[in-house]
């Protein structure tokens, strides 16, 4: 065995440089990234659903003496500050590296899993189905079982080296079966450091001297096998001797001061699901977070407030029992489940007014927006099925949202999975405004208590105030200056108990037929002229109408009912308008619009009656009240939808 750091030429090919893209992604939040991609190798790695996956994370001191190779990493760094000399940034970065391997102790991390595989293939330098060579030399590449599997870019163990001062990292891992999926048991270590490139060797004198590939491997040969060996790095842990699985550990580990819990909300941010149902659970220095303590986790301080609504919500999700409203989602491809938590006013502040969307093996992928108005928390879990398979396809190499547009070579499958997407986001929708609906003998407002805020895709508002959101937007109507507005409710009864109306002249105590006046002006000034023929005018014959779009309005368009045309249309009102019509228009590709026919139509639960199907009304509104317009168009399946609020008001000549 000829154990030693080796970092192959790079044959005069690509040189790589620090900002390489396979650790950019995860620069955002690297703990949060790194949490994730562990956890996620280690739940798709579960030997036996009947016994949870445990994954410890441990700090330890190592002597910086003891790291394997550590003189090699010393020369090889000198070599990348060599290479790159004309770069002042390389130079410090490498620096530092250099600073750290001389310091008489570094803190690492030690990351475990039990009632895994390990990495499967550690025995072999065979490609396929090789666990081991995808994680340790792989780029971009993996070959997880299961079509599934919570990870499948290659890309997230790019995570691990950002957590290291000196970006290297080792795994040690004793597997359960072999390569070819037959019963034994393998043991192997490896050290990787993601280094750029620099020098192969120090020979001066050669001015075309070859440079590395960058990434470096402690190994056992020419070929980068593994040490057939596992390694006790951690002094405090020798169990991988007679327990399969795989020890990660992270050398100088970047231990900054709230990186305890950023890691810890991250994990049930994107596990709650598994550890809930008891498949994951995780020890953390002194913290066991597992189906029987995940209750006082979620409601102590370890929780930042910032995610306190988003883990509370995930939690309640899961285990509220009667409170949660199930419902079925359908797409071409399987079903899925959409579990919704309607929220009383004096829980609120609990309402994430989201749906976490997790997929197999019960991993958060994202958070799929619901509108600030909807007053719930849903949860929408997507199987192992073919739904599964093809929503991995499309994921980002964060696994933080799947996004069609990765499908360059495939235009009509990349449209089917963008109207897929489009179609449970829509189901999410429906089924939201029906639990609010109908899931209550004391109906919950589902627009948030006369509060309204506009559908994401409509924009947002947000106030000063640590982003709390204000109900109300400044808003005006737009009307010819001779217009005064009524400042009455036209939705409440006069003294008579009759709702208001235009002044049109009381004729009712006038006996007999009523007069008008007669004759005719020859000139200005002069005294108007008797006649004898009867007045041609009628009541009312002395009322203007006026004409006037509500504006400064956003307007929540929902589709409720595909199949059946339905929409609703809810705002909220900026002034009082007794008499008032519903535009509705379909936008086409160039982002015109075309009138939809409107067939019938509800305003705040009453039924509209109305011969014009573009013009629907009359209907009243309130200033700063909500209205809920139930409309049902000729317009089958999903389409842009444009509205437009007229306002009538009636005046004396």
């Amino acid at each position: 065995m000829n154990n030693k750091w080796r970092f192959p030429a790079a044959n005069y090919g690509d040189r790589k440089g620090i900002s390489s893209g396979d650790s950019e992604a995860f620069k955002k939040a690297p703990y949060s990234a790194f949490a994730r991609e562990i956890l996620q190798n280690s739940v798709d790695a579960q030997v036996s659903n009947e016994e949870p996956v445990r994954v410890v994370f441990s700090k330890f001191d190592l002597q910086t003496k003891d790291i394997l190779g550590v003189d090699d990493l010393k020369v090889a760094l000198r070599r990348c500050k060599e290479f790159w000399n004309y770069k002042d940034d390389y130079i410090k970065e490498y620096e530092k590296i250099e600073a750290a391997l001389n310091e008489k102790t570094l803190t690492c991390l030690r990351v475990s899993d039990f009632n895994t595989t390990g990495l499967v293939g550690v025995e072999s330098n065979e490609k396929a189905k090789n666990h081991f060579l995808a994680l340790t030399r792989g780029t971009g590449v993996s070959e997880k079982s299961g079509e599934v599997a919570g990870g499948s870019k290659g890309m997230g163990k790019n995570a691990a080296f950002l957590m290291s001062k000196i970006r290297t990292v080792f795994y040690s891992t004793r597997t359960n079966m072999n390569i070819d999926e037959t019963p034994g048991t393998n043991i192997g270590s490896v050290g990787v450091a993601d280094y750029i490139s620099g020098y192969v060797a120090d020979d001066v004198t050669n001015t075309n001297r070859d440079y590395t590939q960058g990434k470096g491997f402690f190994s056992s040969d020419d070929f980068n096998s593994a040490l057939p060996d596992t390694l006790d790095l951690d002094s405090t842990h020798t169990i991988r001797n007679s327990t399969d699985g795989t020890d990660i550990y992270i050398i100088g580990f970047r231990d900054s001061v709230n990186w305890e819990k950023e890691v810890i909300n991250s994990i049930l941010d994107s596990f709650m699901a598994a550890i809930v149902r008891g498949q994951l659970e995780i020890e953390f220095n002194d913290i066991a977070i597992n189906k029987e303590t995940i209750h006082d986790i979620v409601y102590s301080d370890i929780v930042t407030q910032s995610n306190k609504s988003n883990i509370i919500s995930q939690y309640k999700l899961l285990t509220d029992g009667d409170n949660v409203k199930v419902y079925d989602i359908e797409t071409d491809y399987g079903t899925c489940a959409l579990y919704i938590l309607p929220y009383g006013k004096e829980e609120e502040e609990l309402a994430t007014h989201k749906c976490v969307m997790v997929r197999h093996p019960l991993m958060k992928i994202k958070d799929e927006s619901l509108g600030a108005s909807f007053r719930v928390s849903a949860m929408c879990m997507i199987g192992d099925d073919k739904l599964g398979k093809m929503l991995r396809m499309i994921e980002n190499p964060q696994h933080i949202d799947w996004e069609p547009k990765r499908i360059v070579d495939d235009p009509s499958l990349k449209k089917e999975l963008e109207g897929v997407l489009k179609s449970i986001r829509a189901q999410i929708n429906e089924r939201v405004i029906e639990c609010l609906q109908l899931g209550d003998t004391n109906p919950l407002d589902p627009y948030g208590a006369g509060d309204f805020l506009p559908d994401e895709d409509l924009g947002e508002s947000h106030s000063e105030d640590e982003g709390d959101d204000h109900p109300v937007e400044t808003t005006t109507v737009t009307l010819p200056k001779e217009v005064k507005v009524s400042t009455k409710n036209a939705n409440q009864d006069d003294e008579n108990g009759k709702g208001l109306q235009p002044d049109v002249g009381d004729t009712d105590d006038i006996p007999g037929d009523v007069e008008y006046p007669t004759g005719e002006n020859n000139g200005q000034g002069e005294d108007p002229h008797g006649g004898d023929e009867t007045g041609t005018k009628k009541p009312g014959d002395n009322i203007i109408i006026v004409r006037s779009k509500l504006s400064g309005v956003k307007y929540n368009i929902i589709s409720v009912d595909k199949n059946g045309g339905k929409i609703k249309v809810i705002f909220k009102a900026p002034i009082t308008f007794p008499e008032c019509y519903l535009n509705v228009g379909m936008l086409d590709d160039s982002n015109n619009s075309e009138k939809v026919d409107i067939t019938s139509m509800r305003c705040n639960g009453v039924d509209i009656l109305c011969n014009n199907p573009y013009e629907y009304g009359p209907f009243s509104i309130n200033q700063n009240e909500k209205v809920v317009l139930d409309v049902t168009t000729n317009i089958k399946g999903y389409f842009g939808a444009t509205v437009k609020v007229v306002c009538i008001e009636r005046k004396e000549k």
